[in-house]
């Protein structure tokens, strides 16, 4: 798989992030498929553009022969997904945004204890046969897409993969839904960009490539460069 052609991609799941995901995506001229569990019930929201054809199918339909799949789906949901699909996505780019909070019953959401490890170390060891890198965890759904088709190239996306090649396809579809990526590291120095991280969420979950170099070099604040308004 080579960068700057277009990739086999599936998008599991239909929530807001799968959306502007897969809109970017289709409108760049790659063959996307949504998964989702209801397919007949997909509806993009309404600031996405009307006129994109989003193929939505059911999650087996849409992983199947995918390059590339995208999780865009709860964290809590990446175990059973993995161990559903693994073997039905040897040798694929697995990109995992998802992250790992925890819901409680009063309403209170906690970032669930991964035992000392990253988010996208946890999804490799659930992929083994499969190449894994993290990215989009720290943007917003809206910003995601608005952004992206208003201001692109302005704003830098984080990722983090542990090869070359998955690391160049992760940056090409970064590239490719408006934003900048700058790597990270590989997945075991990616807390960056998981909850709690010095890139998580931003303003609004938004830096510009240099602010994100920055804050990876010297912390979330500094008093070293002059604010402009």
């Amino acid at each position: 798989m080579a960068m700057g052609l277009p990739h086999r991609i599936a998008i599991v799941g239909a929530g807001l992030i799968g959306s502007a995901l897969a809109g970017h995506l289709i409108l760049a001229g790659n063959k996307v498929i949504i998964g989702a569990r209801r397919p007949d019930a997909f509806t993009p929201p309404d600031y996405q553009r009307e006129d994109i054809d989003y193929p939505v199918r059911t999650i087996e339909e849409a992983i199947d022969g995918a390059e590339v799949a995208i999780l865009a789906i709860p964290n809590a949901a990446v175990a059973p997904f993995a161990e559903a699909y693994r073997d039905r996505l040897a040798g694929a780019v697995i990109i995992d945004p998802s992250n790992p909070f925890l819901w409680h019953d009063d309403g209170v959401m906690t970032i669930k204890d991964l035992g000392g490890k990253t988010s996208g170390t946890v999804t490799a060891d659930l992929f083994p046969k499969s190449s894994v890198a993290r990215a989009f965890s720290h943007q917003l759904a809206e910003s995601l897409w608005l952004r992206g088709r208003r201001e692109p190239g302005r704003w830098g996306i984080g990722y983090a993969a542990d090869d070359n090649d998955t690391a160049w396809i992760t940056a090409d579809i970064i590239t490719q839904t408006g934003f900048v990526p700058v790597r990270i590291g590989a997945l075991a120095h990616s807390a960056p960009i998981d909850p709690g991280g010095a890139l998580f969420p931003g303003l609004l979950g938004l830096f510009s490539p240099h602010g994100m170099q920055t804050t990876l070099e010297k912390g979330p604040f500094t008093r070293e460069l002059p604010c402009h308004t």
